[in-house]
């Protein structure tokens, strides 16, 4: 059988040893501005523990990690991504060390695994949006399925299941309402595919797709700040909800910085930086931007962890072969 955590689960860090360390490596699927943001800040603490990024997609940074991993290359520390299936095969591969986060006690309940295998550093949706430049109010979508309607041909923009943790979940959720023969329709339009979910709304930005089938609500959340010409949707059926593990690996090569670091991640610091930047946390001290939509005003559609982890490669498969990418 194989090991599931090793090494007791513990709350509070030791800083001298990771000091000694010097280090940690933070696997980190965030946006890039928030993620180099959090490393940056970590640094200028100057707790003798360097904080060194790589960031990318979720589906990127998780094979990465397993390459990196059967050719017994310990290089990553910290993961954090946004797709609970793949720390369910983390946890299952024996890959992480349980660890507790100073003060997560004080957070909303579900914020931590009951075996503390991984805390979930910032919850998000998958959400379409469009160009207000292209799209008039009236033709904005209400429903999921409204972007199967003829009108959208050559229109549209979404990322791919296999690299975008977001969409991952948005997919399983969406194929669960309306099945392949839905996804298929999507393909028939001509749907634009990206690797990540904020670079569809790159394209819609551009002007080169006209409304982005799903994204990242963060993503959009920040480039509304930024005064793109952009608006959300929120489709009748509800969103699709995200969350975002943080976890240790058991082999991590700098593991007290690592805890160090992630007692970071879940200070009131960091978790007031990521609702700055549209995200919703479980910190309890934090004060949400007058623009941030409630948790509450949302309905969700909660795709449970157990199936994301059952159902992500018949998704990825199947994307491949209705999209042919």
């Amino acid at each position: 059988m194989a090991l599931v955590l090793s090494h007791a689960p513990s709350e509070g860090a030791d800083s001298r040893a990771a000091k000694k360390e010097g280090e940690v490596v933070w696997y980190s699927a965030l946006l890039l501005d928030i993620s180099q943001a959090v490393c940056n800040n970590f640094n200028k603490k100057q707790l003798g523990v360097k904080c060194t990024l790589h960031r990318a997609g979720s589906g990127s940074i998780y094979r990465r990690y397993l390459q990196e991993e059967k050719a017994k290359l310990r290089i990553a520390d910290v993961f954090h991504n946004a797709d609970l299936g793949q720390l369910i095969n983390l946890r299952k591969g024996g890959h992480l060390r349980a660890y507790r986060p100073a003060g997560i006690g004080k957070f909303a309940p579900g914020f931590i695994t009951p075996d503390n295998a991984w805390a979930i550093l910032r919850v998000g949706f998958y959400v379409p949006a469009y160009n207000t430049r292209y799209v008039k109010p009236g033709e904005a979508p209400r429903r999921w399925s409204d972007f199967a309607d003829p009108k959208w041909k050559g229109r549209l923009s979404m990322a791919h299941p296999g690299t975008s943790g977001f969409t991952n979940v948005g997919v399983i959720a969406v194929a669960g309402m309306y099945g392949w023969d839905f996804f298929k329709k999507l393909a028939a339009q001509g749907t634009k595919v990206v690797e990540s979910a904020t670079g569809s709304l790159t394209l819609v930005t551009r002007g080169e797709a006209h409304a982005s089938f799903g994204t990242a609500s963060y993503g959009l959340f920040n480039m509304i700040k930024k005064g793109e010409p952009l608006k959300m949707v929120v489709p009748e059926e509800g969103v699709p909800l995200s969350e975002g593990p943080n976890a240790i690996f058991r082999n991590a090569p700098h593991p007290n910085a690592a805890e160090v670091f992630t007692d970071y991640l879940f200070s009131l610091e960091v978790q007031q930086l990521l609702v700055e930047k549209g995200l919703h946390v479980g910190h309890p001290g934090v004060k949400y931007p007058k623009e941030q939509v409630p948790l509450d005003k949302f309905k969700l559609i909660v795709v449970p962890p157990e199936e994301i982890q059952k159902r992500s490669k018949e998704v990825r498969d199947k994307f491949r072969e209705i999209f042919g990418i």
